[in-house]
């Protein structure tokens, strides 16, 4: 039986394996250097940081590239991130793969209910998005950095 929590979970699944395909593409000694503002590092790191905040609800400090440096709501969620971005790239390529099976799991285990949850969202107008449109926005989130990722290797 198809369910939305399958299809959510596989396109997650899909489009984190796009994404660390294309971030193992790119070659060691470009990995850590920006191209069209940040590095193919930040850009993993910031996709699966935004990832474990919405998808999983992790609100502990541990976020260091959001990219919403200025937000006054920042500072609370600022601190030391599992992995930092100057960490080797196969180290960031396995946040990306541990992010990638904690997403996949958490989105097989939503129950119907849950979709209709209000998540934190503090860059939202009014700092809360529904569940199911911060999941669509989050699969978008990936593509876009994926897109950024290839635009920098044609810089």
């Amino acid at each position: 039986m198809h369910t939305i929590q399958t299809f959510l979970a596989d396109g997650f699944g899909f489009e984190l394996d796009r994404f660390r395909k294309d971030l193992d593409a790119i070659p060691d000694a470009e990995f850590h250097t920006p191209k069209l503002g940040h590095s193919p590092a930040w850009h993993a790191l910031h996709t699966v940081e935004w990832l474990r905040f919405f998808v999983l609800q992790d609100h502990s400090p541990t976020y260091s590239v959001l990219g919403w440096e200025d937000a006054a709501w920042l500072p609370q969620f600022t601190g030391t991130p599992p992995v930092a971005e100057n960490a080797s790239k196969a180290e960031i390529l396995a946040e990306v793969e541990r992010v990638k099976g904690l997403i996949v799991e958490n989105v097989r285990q939503l129950r119907d209910d849950q979709f209709d949850d209000l998540l934190l969202a503090p860059a939202a107008p009014d700092g809360k998005r529904g569940r199911l449109a911060a999941l669509r926005l989050m699969l978008t989130h990936i593509n876009y950095h994926r897109g950024q990722l290839l635009q920098g290797r044609k810089a």
